[in-house]
């Protein structure tokens, strides 16, 4: 099942259907570290140059690539869509977001392979409400910086959202050795996190396979962050990742009310810090790093 929706206005989308991309055949298919073609499968749902338009009430199964793939749409909302496969689904991110503005996804349920809604360049206000994210990566800000001319992001407010057996919560990823780019204006606010492997990462040395030189700065410059109201239980001690690199560093980065617990053999729930220098409000539970590292 592949379906692509394209330049119309006022669309809508709704009755309780499944869309079942019958994947599970598709995803041994997926290798990426191993193949520069794994992007070929196709998407469930595919919708381009959207405008004033809603998704509604709808359920994305066993997608073979991303389950929903928006693309140079304006004013579109998701409401109540479900989206489900298993953890060993490849590159199935739930809702991935592009070259678009005025995006709302509020209400909706997705667990998946990889990222439940996942962020890419020239994006302009994209508000994510009362998601439940798991099993699967979280809510991404990028990749970004792999490819050249990438388009700023700008506006991205995440709220009242719950992560649950996920690989991270909250995370913004960009590549090491990067091109130019602009991400902004990032809100994160009243998340819950349950057994989630890394709940708060701002990762500037994401190189997934070892496709690029680590040791090079990302050129992606990273500001205006906000992260607040964060509690619940991390999987491993690692709470907050801040990991930035000396060529462009995070700025006005403020962290407050964050709760997390961690209860494994090796001790309470930590943080780090690379190369930023975050502002903190509230109460810091693991204890978020009060200086920049050289690491």
């Amino acid at each position: 099942m592949v379906s692509s929706v394209n330049y119309i206005d006022r669309f809508t989308l709704s009755g309780g259907g499944i869309f079942d991309g019958q994947g599970k055949a598709a995803w041994s298919q997926n290798n990426c570290k191993d193949s520069k073609s794994c992007g070929n499968l196709p998407n469930n749902l595919s919708f381009n140059f959207l405008t004033n338009s809603t998704i509604q009430d709808i359920t994305s199964q066993d997608s073979k690539l991303f389950h929903v793939n928006v693309n140079g749409c304006r004013n579109l909302t998701f409401i109540r869509v479900n989206i489900t496969a298993p953890p060993e689904s490849i590159n199935t991110d739930g809702i991935h977001v592009a070259r678009s503005s005025n995006v709302n996804i509020t209400d909706c349920v997705i667990g998946t392979g990889d990222d439940c809604i996942s962020i890419g360049d020239e994006l302009e206000q994209l508000h994510i409400t009362r998601v439940t994210c798991g099993p699967g990566h979280g809510i991404s800000v990028g990749s970004l910086g792999k490819t050249p001319g990438e388009k700023p992001v700008v506006g991205v407010y995440v709220k009242n959202c719950t992560f649950i057996n996920t690989d991270n919560g909250v995370r913004v990823k960009t590549w090491p050795a990067s091109h130019q780019g602009v991400v902004t204006d990032l809100h994160y606010e009243d998340i819950i996190v349950q057994n989630v492997t890394n709940p708060i990462v701002i990762d500037q040395v994401y190189f997934p396979y070892n496709q690029c030189n680590k040791d090079l700065p990302s050129q992606v410059k990273i500001s205006k962050v906000s992260i607040k109201n964060v509690r619940g239980t991390s999987r491993t001690q690692d709470a907050v990742l801040l990991l930035q690199k000396k060529g462009v560093p995070c700025e006005g980065v403020e962290i407050g009310d964050i709760d997390i617990a961690y209860n494994g053999k090796e001790g309470p729930a930590k943080s780090r810090c690379e190369n930023v220098k975050p502002t903190f409000v509230g109460k810091q539970n693991p204890t978020v790093c009060l200086w920049s590292s050289t690491a």
